[in-house]
């Protein structure tokens, strides 16, 4: 990827057109749901039509947002009040994101929660969550579990080509987040730098798997091990068919910077795939099962290799958990 445009590039030109595109999305939205009803019986029934509403319903949310942002820019408030009301406009666009497609889709969460889990994120103490990483837009709905349904604050770290997305770049330069480039840099160090702070109601995000689950980067994964001679989790990573082998330095990164946070482990199923699966399953009701797994503090052990043991144990558990739910018999 090439390198990004400066900020004031990104702020003064990138915002603005994008701002401009999800106006113009607004405007033609009533020709463009009329188009969708029309070529329904042709393209799947009411797939055309829920597909556009999504696509309205994002654009006037981001604008929203956007806006909001910008207001708050010129308002110029304390850090704290500044902080404090950033989290509140990603509250709101998330909640209204997420809300809708979850109608608009048809789709059901389905939690599983473990008690304990819960309590870890009800509670004060900084957590680190550590996901599974498979379909179109699991991490929304990551951060849609912690902000709006456990009052937590995430934290994430993200790839720098979102910084593309005005939203996107604004508030995860405002509150406490980490853009990076895994081609370059020591991503290892900037979650230690993310994780060195976290207050009571923080929960810094974590996918150790690096990417969306897909059989080529499982198989790449295995082969990563096996180059770096790391036979033994070479040989777990090949007995779990459902997850990639997670890579241990970020999430240990964290949990050794936070200084003895509690762990929470997320699991889900029934995200799709991509965006083709996104389109066949529009019509039909679906269920999205998440899952949540607690490990206190006082039970991770200490040392290096003994983490990482207990890392490849935590995902061999959670791909067990997959197995049960997508390959049931």
């Amino acid at each position: 990827m090439r390198r990004l445009p400066p900020k004031p590039v990104r702020r003064l030109v990138l915002a603005p057109l994008v701002a401009a595109l999800d106006l113009a999305i607004l405007v033609v939205s009533p020709l463009l749901l009329l188009v969708a009803i029309i070529l329904g019986p042709l393209l799947g029934g009411t797939r055309p039509a829920r597909a556009v509403l999504i696509v309205v319903i994002f654009a006037a949310r981001h604008l929203e947002a956007l806006l909001a942002l910008l207001a708050l820019w010129l308002r110029r408030l304390p850090d704290d009040r500044a902080r404090d009301e950033h989290y509140r406009v990603m509250r709101r666009f998330v909640t209204a994101v997420v809300g809708s497609i979850m109608r608009i889709a048809r789709v059901e969460a389905l939690h599983v929660d473990s008690d304990a889990a819960l309590r870890a994120l009800k509670g004060d103490r900084p957590v680190v969550l550590l996901s599974r990483h498979a379909g179109e837009g699991d991490t929304l709905l990551v951060i849609h579990e912690l902000l709006c349904r456990h009052d937590r604050r995430p934290r994430v770290v993200m790839h720098e080509a979102l910084r593309l997305d005005p939203l996107i770049d604004t508030l995860g330069t405002r509150v406490p987040n980490r853009f990076v480039d895994p081609r370059g840099g020591d991503t290892e160090v900037e979650i230690a730098a993310l994780a060195g702070d976290l207050d009571a109601r923080s929960a810094l995000v974590i996918f150790p798997e690096g990417a969306n689950f897909t059989p080529e980067r499982r198989r790449r994964a295995i082969d990563r091990l096996a180059r770096r001679g790391h036979a033994r989790q070479a040989a777990a990573a090949e007995a779990m068919q459902h997850v990639s082998a997670p890579r241990p330095g970020g999430a240990l990164a964290a949990i050794e910077a936070a200084e003895a946070p509690d762990v929470v482990v997320m699991g889900h199923v029934g995200f799709p795939a991509g965006l083709g699966e996104v389109w066949r399953l529009l019509p039909k009701r679906q269920t999205i099962e998440i899952k949540l797994w607690h490990e206190p503090a006082e039970a991770i052990p200490g040392g290096e290799q003994e983490r990482i043991d207990w890392l490849f144990d935590r995902w061999r558990r959670l791909d067990d958990w997959v197995r049960e739910r997508e390959d049931p018999t």
